[in-house]
């Protein structure tokens, strides 16, 4: 089972930051000069075996003081927590309606789910 507990704590050991889901509040991206917000209810695809599915989980990392985290150590911490490692990907621009730049770094992820 996923336990999605048990993985924000994983970010914030590993990654050092505060953890917010998608529905964070503007206060909180103002007040946190780096941070994680994750979406764990992304696509469903189907995987190889007959009943077994794969769940999007996104994980992404802004930062607007360039901070750098330990990307291999979250992936393979996050990888004990029952998600798959898929790949990275990195942006650089102004968040939504503020003048502050930042840049991010995404990581994709799966669940396996097994469906009965």
């Amino acid at each position: 089972m996923f336990d999605l507990e048990k993985v924000i704590k994983t970010i914030e050991a590993v990654g050092g930051y505060q953890v917010f889901g998608t529905d964070m509040k503007k206060d909180e991206v103002d007040s946190n000069e780096s941070f994680f917000i994750y979406y764990d209810k992304g696509p469903i695809t189907k995987a190889d075996g007959s009943n077994q599915y794969l769940r999007d989980f996104i994980l992404m990392f802004i930062t607007k003081e360039n901070a750098e985290i330990d990307e291999f150590g979250l992936i393979l911490a996050l990888q004990k927590c029952r998600l798959r490692f898929d790949n990275t990907e990195y942006d650089y621009g102004r968040i939504a309606d503020t003048e502050r730049e930042a840049r991010m770094t995404t990581f994709n992820f799966h669940q396996a789910l097994v469906v009965c």
